[in-house]
């Protein structure tokens, strides 16, 4: 972690840069997820080292939150000034001279960040944390509304992938119809502000945003499986929370759509990806994703995510020895490749599950988090659904 948030890809040491370096587009999602399953796992465990992480990760979302100067502006991530780093992206000064920070933050950064904020406030926060997750909840969302559903930038001008207006959701990007209500839903939750609950119920219904949200999951042309992502982060808060019995309705038959599938595009049940499966199993009463999942937990492989020496670091620590070849069995025609069968990645989440990997165990010079097997495993333990024991 990078000042409690938490970075995508890490590179190792290299002679031009002796020490680890980061990408960081996306560490606002990523912290936020992180922060989900963090609190997650405190909620289960109830250990204060737990709390304590947890609270860290919260701490580099506050940042994260506040550290361009302008009220309600999320920046993607934030960086020591006086520490060289050569990511690329928008680079600003901080007002405080103390961080740069990357900028051009988009609807997907939003929708992590806001997922986090929301289960940390419901399972690990203090009352002073819940104070400051209130507050930034209320100046990010607040923001937008001021500014025309707009995600507006430094330079005030929107950004490439922050706009919520009806007449885009409505033509050309209905998902985010729906992580909008996640928005609003979340800010309503945790601030208790009535113009959130009003602005929500608003375009909820007059603007028919959960009318919209019923075919977020786009799949003209094959189906993004990053937007699957997206769409469950919001799906489990605004199902957690909605007790209107016609708006419910909307957002079970938005999941069923995405879990079901349209046609020829596959639903998310065919992923065997574990996080879909509990969601599905908790909002649709669907239990056929469970076992799949749980499956592709046990054969999360080491490395999907690290290099050699990482893990050979890692058996010598933790007094194991790795075995890269498969441990599942051998792919079946017209279903999911099993993850120990698949490429690379950032995100195990985000790539085509239907894809087989090429040489996976080659080193490539940088490394990833594990947010995707977290986020996946705590909302498993969280539910019941996975024991230490299995």
């Amino acid at each position: 972690m990078v000042e409690g948030q938490v970075a995508c890809k890490m590179f190792v040491a290299s002679e031009q840069y002796p020490y680890h370096t980061y990408n960081m587009p996306d560490n606002a999602y990523m912290s936020g997820i992180v922060l989900g399953a963090l609190s997650m796992k405190y909620a289960v465990t109830k250990d204060p080292a737990d709390r304590a992480l947890a609270s860290e990760v919260l701490d580099g979302l506050h940042l994260l939150s506040t550290v361009s100067g302008k009220r309600g502006l999320l920046s993607r991530a934030a960086w020591p000034k006086d520490v060289p780093q050569p990511d690329d992206g928008q680079w600003h000064d901080s007002p405080d001279g103390k961080h740069v920070w990357r900028g051009d933050v988009s609807s997907d950064q939003m929708d992590g960040a806001m997922y986090g904020y929301a289960i940390a406030y419901d399972l690990m926060a203090d009352e002073a944390q819940k104070k400051l997750i209130a507050q930034d909840v209320s100046d990010l969302v607040g923001t937008l509304l001021d500014t025309g559903l707009m995600i507006v930038d430094i330079d005030g001008k929107p950004t490439r992938f922050g706009k919520y207006m009806p007449q885009y959701v409505r033509l050309i990007e209905p998902m985010n119809a729906l992580l909008l209500l996640q928005l609003l839903k979340i800010a309503d939750h945790v601030t208790g502000d009535e113009r959130f609950g009003r602005e929500y119920r608003r375009l909820a219904v007059d603007e028919k945003y959960a009318e919209t949200a019923v075919n977020a999951r786009h799949m003209l042309g094959g189906v993004n499986f990053s937007d699957d992502v997206l769409l469950f982060l919001a799906y489990y808060p605004l199902l957690k929370y909605e007790t209107d019995p016609e708006l419910r309705a909307l957002y079970v038959k938005s999941l069923e759509r995405v879990w079901e599938g349209v046609g020829r595009y596959p639903g998310a049940n065919a992923q065997a990806n574990p996080y879909y499966g509990f969601v599905a199993n908790e909002f649709l009463k669907d239990e056929s994703g469970v076992a799949p999942g749980i499956d592709t937990l046990r054969w999360f492989p080491l490395d999907m995510k690290w290099n050699r020496d990482t893990i050979a670091g890692y058996e010598k620590k933790f007094t194991f020895t790795f075995d890269p070849a498969p441990q599942s069995p051998p792919t079946e025609s017209g279903k999911a490749v099993p993850v120990d069968r698949r490429e690379k990645s950032w995100s195990a989440w985000v790539m085509n599950p239907f894809k087989t990997a090429g040489d996976r165990t080659e080193d490539v010079g940088i490394e990833y988090n594990g947010h995707d097997y977290l986020m996946a495993y705590w909302l498993g333990r969280y539910l019941g659904l996975i024991t230490p024991e299995m």
